[in-house]
């Protein structure tokens, strides 16, 4: 077995060179990368060639203690450590030991993730059922939950059951409570994917109240019953999609590069920077190109790409799926 790799980052670079000379001095298991700025940072996140990297406490907003699968640190001045943080002043042999607790917390966090599409044919529901099933392959519970304001007779998650994402909405308005309603709604794709049917138009979503989907969200965040809650949706102005986009932690807002895409892109940016909580911030654009030869991205200097879904060979809905999970850039996309 190879040497772990720890990439470091410190806003001084002629520290984080020293500190890595300092902890490279013998030879061990552990190899510490300098990394001389955020572009290095960066590029060895997207990698994803690291087992685990340090950065400065102030980073953490910018930085959660996980990214993808790559444990974050933080060196700090205090003597007294907490979880996750490495004191800088100290011997090699207590760094390191504060590096292998650090590589030893498990990621437990909830990520409420949503997929927003320019209009239908764009393939968001292609990208988000494929990163359900990416997710679920890799032992994460997955809750995917199709919001479609037209209803998806064409999604690959059907299960046949009568009561749908329409049927919690209207029980939800009743006031019935989410956990009594979901052991009997819920199905189980082969991949192990749980998800709510959607086949037929849910007009229950036109007289939906955003306080009553904001608190089945925050219910779903809070029971910790699944680690990743995938949200698929063509864009509509409706109060579920809205509380959806509040409480997501990323929202990846996915077009085709057509011209029609992207000016419905630019729109949706705009409304995004005027919402409540500046949605933009943390929504990024996610390409997909499918069978589609010719198109440009969206273009917004401050629209942060998500990456691009290569061009596919022409196929059903099942098939499209299970070569778009194969693909490296909806494996990066929480990063």
């Amino acid at each position: 077995m190879g040497q772990i790799r720890i990439g470091v980052y410190d806003s001084d670079a002629g520290y984080t060179e020293r500190f890595c000379q300092y902890m490279n001095g013998t030879a061990e298991d552990m190899e510490f990368v300098p990394l001389e700025d955020k572009e290095g940072l960066e590029a060895l996140l997207a990698s994803r060639e690291a087992a685990a990297v340090l950065v400065p406490e102030e980073e953490k907003e910018e930085y959660p203690p996980f990214i993808g699968e790559i444990h974050v640190g933080y060196f700090t001045d205090r003597q007294e450590e907490e979880a996750g943080e490495v004191f800088r002043y100290q011997s090699r042999r207590n760094i390191r030991a504060a590096v292998e607790k650090l590589m030893k917390l498990e990621d437990t966090s909830i990520r409420l993730l949503a997929f927003v599409g320019a209009g239908p044919g764009v393939g968001c529901s292609a990208a988000a059922s494929a990163y359900a099933r990416y997710l679920a392959a890799g032992e994460k519970r997955v809750l995917y939950i199709n919001m479609n304001s037209l209803g998806d007779d064409t999604c690959i998650f059907r299960g046949g059951n009568q009561k749908d994402f329409g049927y919690l909405l209207a029980e939800l308005k009743k006031g019935t409570a989410p956990a009594t309603l979901l052991p009997s709604m819920l199905n189980r794709d082969s991949g192990g994917v749980y998800f709510f049917d959607n086949e037929r138009i849910p007009l229950e979503l036109m007289d939906a109240e955003e306080e009553q989907a904001a608190e089945f969200f925050r219910w779903l965040i809070d029971s910790g019953d699944y680690r990743y809650i995938i949200i698929d949706s063509s864009f509509s102005v409706n109060h579920v999609l809205a509380a959806a986009c509040k409480a997501a932690e990323r929202i990846f807002l996915t077009g085709d590069g057509t011209t029609a895409s992207n000016h419905i892109l630019g729109r949706i940016w705009e409304l995004f920077a005027a919402s409540e909580g500046n949605l933009q911030k943390k929504t990024s654009i996610l390409y997909n190109r499918f069978s589609r030869q010719y198109g440009k991205y969206f273009e917004n200097p401050d629209a942060p790409a998500a990456g691009c879904l290569e061009l596919l060979a022409p196929a059903g809905a099942a098939q499209t799926v299970e070569e778009l999970e194969k693909q490296e850039v909806l494996q990066g996309l929480m990063r």
